[in-house]
């Protein structure tokens, strides 16, 4: 078979299984259109081929170093995605915990008859109805007697005792086993456990438990344990677990009916099951609703439609996105530093081949020939790099979920259950990105490559500095200046932050090409470097509108800038700041500093990439050192601005609150204020048709005599804080909300809402909207608050739905909060109470909040990977760059030693001066962001410096043990042998 045969064979084969896995969705699509050039080339150009692949195979352990630097970006790519897969499809798994057939849920409002909205839904006629079901739930507290009689019982305050007709329940949506619910209803005095519960108490079938419901008690037993599954796991707030009691349907009528002044009736609703599956039945919700609530208009009920899994299916998609773009973004800076680390490696190999590739120009090969050999192996890389990223960053991301879940599955009501999930697309993804960034960033290096001189290059003299740009060259920078400065007006126009840094930034790099028709490049360059740093640092001060609420791109933003201009102008100044070392380091009698210095204040450029790549990573890891030291130490400070008078609150159960009286009377509290409290819907301001549940209180005068929570900023029309809640306490059209209004995700607070802004309140009984004006906005979002409003606004929408079961108390002086709290809970444990200091919700939020700044400095502990390894094949290279150099210097007297010292000098100088150089930027970017205000205001700026300390060490002593290899295999080059070498 001849050789064009070969080929051909090859060439069908490799279609076939190309065709293969594009048909079974593995291999992305665009990853095959890109490199259809690239394999035409391959074909066509067998030369081109053998140059291209000869390079990428006879040195395997260079190759292994540059593959690991480049599939990095991948790897954070694919992993930041899988992330965002996992929280959303946590999320998503509730509609099968917590839902399963319930697609709607029709709620009643208070005092309407429960059989006239059960008739009128059952009388809807839909096609995209499979079922209806009547539920009637209340909180509640459930204990179980203790392990011994001495023990105090366990119990569970935030419980909720269900009724619902078992038989029925199976039956509805057409599934059975998706509804968790088994057995007969359960008979008086006994009842059905979901396992959340069941665990709790540890309790099994034939255990007797007791239920704490308005003001009384009642025994009874266990027939069952449910799994935490459809109805059975309903869970009607936030959180991961379903505490659900099922009791004997009209054992909550028969409770109630005794009730005590201030307790919550029980919630009466109409559960919908759509048809089709748990998932797909929400694409029916949209008609559904409709009809549900023409059936309510028609019939003149007071009620409320609510698309449950359709919202719940919506925030995990959102939840998803927002996870993947703070990774994502965080990761940007490795994912920067591996794209600079390609860029070295090919201008690094274009010089290593200088001689090579003008040998091979003399000869015949074109330029177009040249990017063909140098873009052919940027390819293979590319491609191999992407499939090993993809890989490493299903690993990556499955170690992300794994640390997360650790953190946000401490318990609270907020809890979830983290179950790792990889989609097919968020791998594609990665796989993609990183394949393109990869590949435009080879095809970019192999463009300029190819401009090398002939003649130069076979004489491997080094390229002459240009005497003056082209006019042209200057018309496009002069264009950019232009265009900056368009973006910066625009931006502070429009009060956006990232056009008021990104602007600037071009028009500065333009005006470096520019001043250089007048002046030196290197002053030109100076002077629109340090316009650019001082700009960004006192851009906040001058447009505080603009940054008063930063997210994650704009920190990503910043970094980038501050990096890029702060390396532009230390790198003009290389050789000053040589000069400075060789004088302090011993002048001319020490040889290898000199030795080590010469290379890299030579190569400019390769010194300048690696310097970025460390200055960009130390950039985001001492930044993130720093936060977490400013965050924790602010512990005194935040519970003064969340707790205002009072010392601790006390949550109890709406079926059964404590009486304030009661509390009063305990030893050592000595005030004690209600708030009445209920479940409202909101609409952000940017979103009026788009409602979110969230925490109501009613605040009374006690509220604000003893002493509110602290208020960041207010209308102008009050003079003070306290003018501010007095209004809101006697005008029912004010409201109070935090930074982190209508915020589930957490992060730093995006700020949306600002005093004299009007949101939108809506009964999620009644469907009842009420406009409230923003009066101000309080310093209490860290721990989760509701927000706060007329006491009268809240019994006048809520009727006896709005409980007093929230109790703010101050304690008397010498009495331990969080032990009065414990107090509290034992003695209140029939009504439910879950009382906590102040201070200890603050730890508590700090230590997640530091949990979760620690794993994203593992995450970005990635990209230090990078640099060292960016700086390892950089040494390398230059070892065997460098022999014969090496050579002459053995054969002229320089020992081993010398030799040694002189790659771990060059390799230690370029690796601390970009530490050293993004710490410094770090501690200046964040001095801005937290004096600007963008996390609130009141924190104050330091500097930890022993956690700084060991982040800078730790990434000095990586980068010297990565060198150490490659000054070794300097220091035994051997004289005669190196003089020799040809390749």
């Amino acid at each position: 078979m001849t050789t064009r045969a070969h080929r051909a064979l090859a060439v069908a084969a490799g279609g076939l299984l190309t065709v293969g896995l594009l048909a079974a969705g593995v291999l992305p699509v665009p990853v095959v259109v890109l490199s259809v050039p690239f394999l035409v080339v391959a074909w066509r150009r067998p030369v081109l081929r053998r140059l291209a692949f000869r390079n990428a195979a006879r040195r395997p352990r260079e190759t292994a170093l540059v593959l690991l630097g480049a599939l990095l970006g991948t790897a954070i790519i694919t992993g930041s995605a899988i992330v965002g897969d996992t929280l959303g499809a946590s999320i998503r798994r509730g509609a099968f915990t917590h839902l399963g057939p319930i697609d709607e849920v029709v709620r009643a409002a208070d005092g309407q008859d429960p059989a006239a909205l059960l008739a009128a839904v059952r009388g809807v006629r839909s096609p995209d109805i499979d079922g209806v079901l009547p539920i009637t739930s209340v909180g509640a507290t459930v204990a179980a007697p203790g392990p011994t009689p001495a023990a105090a019982p366990r119990a569970e305050p935030h419980a909720t005792l269900l009724e619902v007709d078992f038989a029925a329940a199976r039956r509805f949506g057409g599934d059975g086993g998706a509804t968790g619910i088994s057995g007969p209803t359960p008979a008086p005095d006994h009842a059905a456990i979901e396992t959340d519960l069941a665990r709790t108490l540890d309790v099994r079938p034939g255990s007797t438990v007791e239920v704490y419901a308005y003001g009384a008690t009642r025994s009874v037993t266990v027939d069952r344990v449910l799994p935490r599954l459809g109805v059975a796991g309903r869970r009607p707030g936030a959180g991961t677990t379903a505490p659900n009691l099922f009791l004997s349907p009209g054992t909550l009528a028969a409770m109630a009916a005794a009730a005590p002044a201030g307790a919550a009736p029980p919630t009466y609703l109409v559960a919908v099951s759509n048809r089709g599956g748990v998932i797909d039945g929400a694409a029916r919700t949209t008609p559904v609703v409709k009809a549900l609530d023409a059936a309510v208009a028609a019939a003149r009920l007071r009620a409320q439609v609510e698309p449950e899994k359709r919202n719940l299916l919506d925030a995990a998609d959102a939840q998803g996105r927002d996870f993947t773009r703070l990774f994502a973004s965080i990761g940007m800076f490795s994912a920067l530093a591996g794209i600079l680390l390609l860029v070295a490696i090919f201008v690094m190999l274009a010089e290593e081949r200088k001689t090579e590739l003008g040998m091979l120009r003399a000869v015949g090969l074109t330029r177009r020939g040249l990017i063909g050999t140098f873009s052919l192996e940027g390819w293979v890389y590319a491609l191999g790099s992407s499939a090993l990223g993809t890989i490493a960053g299903i690993g990556i991301g499955r170690v992300i979920v794994f640390v997360t879940s650790r953190i946000i599955s401490r318990g609270g009501p907020f809890a979830l259950d983290m179950h790792f999930s990889a989609s097919l697309p968020s791998i594609q993804l990665g796989f993609v990105v990183g394949f393109v960034m990869s590949l435009a960033t080879v095809v970019a290096t192999s463009l300029s490559i190819a401009r090398l001189n002939v003649i130069r290059s076979i004489r491997d003299l080094p390229e002459p500095p240009r005497a003056r740009q082209r006019v042209a060259w200057t018309a496009v920078s002069a264009l950019f200046v232009a265009m900056g400065t368009l973006m910066a007006v625009r931006g502070l126009a429009a009060k956006s932050p990232a056009p008021v840094l990104i602007g600037p930034a071009i028009a500065g790099l333009g005006a470096s090409v520019v001043l250089r028709r007048v002046m030196a490049r290197r002053w030109a360059t100076t002077i629109a470097a340090a316009s650019v740093l001082v700009w960004t640092s006192i851009s906040p001060n001058l447009a505080p509108d603009a940054f008063h609420n930063p997210d994650i791109s704009l920190f990503v933003v910043n970094g980038v800038i501050y990096t890029i201009a702060a390396v532009g102008l230390v790198s003009q100044h290389q050789q000053l700041i040589g000069r400075v070392l060789r004088r302090a380091g011993g002048g001319a009698r020490n040889l290898s500093l000199r030795l080590g210095l010469a290379h890299p204040l030579e190569r400019g450029f390769r010194t300048s990439t690696i310097l970025t790549t460390f200055a960009l990573v130390m950039f985001t890891l001492v930044a993130m050192t720093l936060f977490s030291g400013i965050f924790s130490a602010q512990i005194d400070g935040f519970t003064k601005d969340v707790s205002g008078g009072f010392a601790l609150r006390a949550f109890s159960n709406g079926s059964n609150p404590a009486s304030a009286d009661a509390v009063r009377a305990v030893d050592g509290v000595s005030a004690v204020s209600t708030m009445l409290t209920a479940g409202a819907q909101f609409a952000e301001p940017a979103k009026p048709g788009s409602f979110e549940f969230w925490g109501l209180a009613g605040i009374d005068d006690s509220f604000v005599d003893l002493g509110p929570p602290a208020l960041d900023r207010w209308l102008p029309k009050f003079s003070s804080a306290g003018d501010a809640w007095r209004a809101v306490r006697s005008d029912p059209s004010l409201i109070v909300v935090d930074d982190f209004f209508l915020q589930h995700q957490g992060g730093p607070p995006r700020g949306h809402v600002v005093p004299g802004q009007v949101v939108t309140m809506r009964d999620p009984a009644t469907g009842a909207v009420h406009q409230l004006t923003v009066a101000a906005v309080a310093k209490v979002g860290f721990i989760g608050a509701p927000a706060y409003t007329s006491s009268r606004l809240v019994t006048d929408v809520f009727g006896a739905r709005a409980a007093p079961d929230l109790l703010l108390v101050a304690t008397k002086p010498g009495v331990d909060p969080q032990r009065l709290a414990e107090t509290l809970n034992a003695r209140f444990l029939p009504n439910g109470m879950d009382a906590v200091a102040f201070r200890t919700s603050v730890s508590e939020a700090l230590a997640q909040q530091q949990s979760f700044l620690h794993l994203m400095q593992g995450y970005l502990a990635l990209g230090l990977v990078v640099g060292v390894a960016g700086l390892g094949v950089v040494m390398v290279r230059s070892v065997r760059e460098r022999r014969r150099e090496v050579g002459v210097l053995r054969s002229l007297g320089f020992d081993a030693g010398q030799v040694r010292r002189a790659f771990l000098v060059e390799s230690a100088f370029v690796a601390l001066e970009g530490i050293l150089l993004g710490a410094l930027l770090a501690v200046v970017s964040t001095w801005r962001i937290v004096g600007s205000g963008a996390f609130g205001d009141g924190l104050r700026f330091a500097v930890p410096w022993g956690p700084v300390i060991v982040v800078v060490v730790l990434a000095f002593l990586a980068t010297l043990v990565a060198t150490v290899a490659p000054a070794q295999q300097a220091s035994r080059i051997r004289p005669a042998v190196a003089l020799r070498i040809t390749d």
